[in-house]
């Protein structure tokens, strides 16, 4: 099923006003004049690629839970965090480590997870050229690294904490770069313009016939939360739970449209609870340190530019 005319608006009004959907929405309810609920992503790759990503989703709900939906596509980790908080977003799909950063803020919960191909969880790969010689992480000492977005988890605290286990510390160790989305990095590292990258197992499997190979696999991550914001009204909550655990149990239609999607998205979600993500609170205090809930983005980057 080919995405909707209307989101290629939103698309386009993104693309020249970041962080914007496209103005004046339309109504969910026409008889009741109401705007459509607004699912934040935050820019967790190129624009394009979190179209074609996402919008099947958006439309999906849209024909499912009850409301319509427009996804909005922030440019910053922290916009989807501040949105949902502040009630502009209804519901985000998010990283672990922006999901607790959430729950920190405003107390968001966890309602649903995603199953990346039947997997309650995923890991972040670290990449260099097939021609280089580093072989084990302890051969990044000194080298250029790039990370994506400072609040990734895949992309930036979990690389962190793989190098941080072989004794390789940020920044006298190791220099930074951030390049923001996961694809980027890799790029990076094929030009030649960084040594290595952490990024997503998904990401990075789509580079190993490119000329990057692996050198270290992180330990599981849960995976991605789909937050609703904690003022969503029962019926809007109760909606996007029956349209993405209930309905694709029920009906196999629903699950074959479902199958369709990006193969990010394709095996659905299930229920989730804040527990899961313990373990990377825990984390991100011990390899950021203890303000990593609460500070700033910028001032969790080890010294390095962002490109």
């Amino acid at each position: 099923m080919r995405p909707r005319i209307s989101a290629v608006v939103v698309l386009v009004v993104g693309l020249f006003c970041p962080g914007l959907t496209a103005q004046p929405p339309l109504a969910s309810n026409p008889e009741r004049g109401e705007p459509p609920r607004l699912l934040g992503v935050a820019s967790f790759y190129s624009p394009r690629m979190m179209y074609l990503k996402y919008q099947p989703l958006v439309d999906y709900l849209s024909d499912h839970s009850g409301s319509q939906w427009e996804l909005r596509i922030n440019t910053t980790y922290q916009q989807t965090v501040d949105e949902l908080c502040s009630g502009r977003l209804t519901a985000a799909y998010m990283g672990p480590l922006t999901y607790v950063r959430a729950h920190a803020a405003c107390g968001a919960e966890p309602d649903l997870r995603l199953r990346t191909a039947g997997r309650d969880t995923y890991q972040s790969y670290i990449l260099v050229r097939e021609d280089s010689s580093i072989r084990e992480l302890a051969d990044l000492e000194g080298k250029r690294f790039g990370f994506g977005s400072v609040l990734s988890t895949s992309s930036h605290l979990m690389p962190r904490a793989m190098l941080a286990e072989v004794g390789i510390h940020v920044p006298d160790e190791i220099e930074c770069f951030y390049l923001e989305h996961h694809e980027r990095a890799a790029r990076a590292v094929l030009l030649g313009e960084v040594d290595a990258c952490g990024i997503r197992d998904i990401v990075g499997r789509k580079f190993l016939d490119r000329g990057l190979r692996i050198v270290a696999r992180s330990r599981p991550i849960p995976n991605f939360p789909f937050v609703i914001a904690p003022d969503a009204p029962s019926e809007v909550r109760d909606g996007i739970v029956r349209a993405l655990v209930e309905l694709p149990a029920e009906d196999p239609e629903i699950a074959r449209r479902m199958a369709e999607w990006d193969e990010e998205l394709a095996q659905g979600f299930v229920f989730s609870q804040d527990a899961e993500y313990d373990g990377i609170r825990a984390l991100a205090e011990e390899i950021i340190g203890p303000g990593a809930l609460e500070l700033p983005e910028a001032d969790l980057r080890c010294v390095g530019p962002v490109r």
